[in-house]
């Protein structure tokens, strides 16, 4: 891979990681066939506990959207570290805020969660998507706002 051919990589991948949180803030889930290969496995923790292991992005879609939509959300993805196997695969990591407000007995809560992305890219059809990705919730903070 020459180093243009690696920039216009780690710029894909910046999109692809970028495309999914604008997406999600935007209740989209359907948009993840454009993220996730269709096989792809995807495994979600609370903390150290596992609490989804799916199998393909149909599953991740059904699953995504039962969480319902939240009254507004922002994702705010941070550093993206990325290093290539090859010319068709890389693994990276990447660091997000999620906020997520929501009304509870009539009251706005905002539930601010800090998540790592393990993430485990091909290229495919000449663009990149995620293959496997290991989302950590590693915290969360809920309080009330607005008043």
């Amino acid at each position: 891979m020459t180093k243009t051919e690696e920039f216009e990589a780690r710029q894909e991948l910046k999109a692809l990681v970028d495309n999914y949180a604008t997406e999600s803030d935007k209740n989209n889930q359907d948009y993840y066939v454009h993220v996730f290969t269709p096989d792809c496995h995807v495994q979600v923790y609370f903390g150290q506990t596992l609490g989804m292991d799916l199998h393909n992005v149909q599953d991740v879609i059904r699953e995504y959207k039962g969480f319902g939509a939240a009254k507004e959300s922002f994702h705010m993805n941070g550093q993206q570290l990325v290093e290539f196997e090859d010319d068709t695969h890389a693994s990276g990591t990447c660091y997000a805020l999620a906020h997520l407000v929501n009304e509870v007995d009539g009251v706005d809560k905002i539930t601010v969660h800090g998540v790592r992305y393990y993430d485990k890219y091909v290229k495919q059809n000449a663009h990149w998507m995620i293959a496997e990705r290991e989302q950590h919730f590693v915290f969360s903070d809920t309080r009330t706002i607005g008043k």
